[in-house]
């Protein structure tokens, strides 16, 4: 029989209130987080739900999650995101509850749990603060907006989720979206959006035809233009952490393309085809005098090696690839490294 937890238990259990001078005692006022949920946490304000909101303010070790991810509950029971993928959920709808039927603001600490406490399976250590969305304030809530917008925000924020710029409890911050532009209104491209969406970037879809370049095809896109893709490039500013993806089996649309997309910097250029069609890509893009160096960086034929077949699990392998280029990961399964997961 397992004995009941005792006083000298060696497994310490982490799980209390924090008052705001503990808050600040144990947090940096200056960590660099995401706005998780920003564009869901927008959406519920402006269909006229209350909102409260448990936001990961620091990590101390191992945490399934990062700092800045957040789970929202409504005032009808609708619960969005989550801090610890399950551990500490519970609890933290329990202290949502609270806030939102008039309670303040609170800060809380989970570590290692126990057989009546919850905890982090993972042995790390989170805090977490919990608070009613309107607390925010206009300058708060303008901060949300320009995030959930794919915009720089900066969000410092007190122990009582307000915005304030006094001592703060913590900075929340958000740098510009990475921009994933498909080439291509194709099934390839209709799944990728939706991936790339959901994965966090600002995906755009170009394609000359109209009849396929829809919002309908596309909805979630943030923007959809029909327009010859090499004139849309030409006019493009592109930042190290964007991405783009010709996806279209056409020389007349590719090769403007990714001349383009070459010569910008632009932090990943993939295409689709077979190799015999990237050996006559390469043919071409050299004719328009694009260099060895800059076909250095094409990646084609796009994506890893997963065996993939269907547009959902090729974009899939095409994700997956732009993450691994972009973090400069191995791409390796986890299990045959050792090195830190996060």
């Amino acid at each position: 029989m397992i004995p009941p937890p005792g006083p000298d238990r060696r497994k310490q259990v982490f799980h209390r209130r924090f008052t705001r001078d503990d808050a600040l005692k144990h947090l940096s006022p200056s960590v660099d987080l995401v706005l998780d949920l920003a564009p869901a946490l927008c959406d519920l304000l402006d269909r006229g739900h209350r909102v409260a909101v448990a936001t990961l303010v620091a990590v101390d070790g191992s945490a399934p999650r990062a700092l800045g991810a957040a789970m929202a509950l409504t005032g009808d029971g609708q619960v969005l995101g989550s801090i610890s993928g399950g551990c500490v959920e519970s609890e933290l709808v329990e202290a949502a509850r609270a806030v939102l039927a008039g309670g303040p603001a609170r800060v809380r600490q989970f570590g290692a749990g126990d057989l009546v406490e919850p905890g982090l399976t993972c042995g790390g250590t989170i805090t977490v603060l919990v608070s009613d969305l309107s607390s925010l304030g206009e300058e708060g809530l303008h901060q949300l907006r320009r995030s959930a917008a794919g915009l720089d925000a900066v969000l410092p924020l007190a122990a009582d989720g307000s915005s304030c710029t006094d001592e703060p409890l913590v900075v929340l911050r958000t740098a510009r979206r990475p921009e994933l532009v498909v080439v291509g209104a194709v099934e390839f491209g209709v799944a990728l959006c939706r991936l790339g969406a959901a994965s966090g970037f600002r995906v755009t879809v170009v394609d000359p035809r109209e009849v396929f370049a829809t919002k309908e095809r596309f909805p979630d896109a943030h923007a959809v233009v029909v327009d010859w893709p090499g004139r849309w490039f030409a006019a493009r500013a592109w930042s190290a952490d964007d991405a783009v993806c010709v996806l279209s089996h056409d020389p007349k649309v590719d090769l403007p393309s990714l001349e383009h997309a070459l010569r910008s910097p632009a932090g990943f250029v993939g295409a689709m085809g077979s190799r015999r069609t990237h050996e006559n890509r390469v043919a071409g893009l050299r004719e328009r005098g694009v260099t060895d160096d800059e076909l250095s960086r094409l990646r084609s034929p796009i994506g890893l090696d997963l065996g993939a077949s269907t547009p959902e699990q090729t974009a899939v392998s095409i994700l997956a690839e732009i993450l691994t280029v972009r973090n400069g990961r191995s791409g390796r399964p986890l299990s045959q490294l050792s090195t830190r997961i996060h």
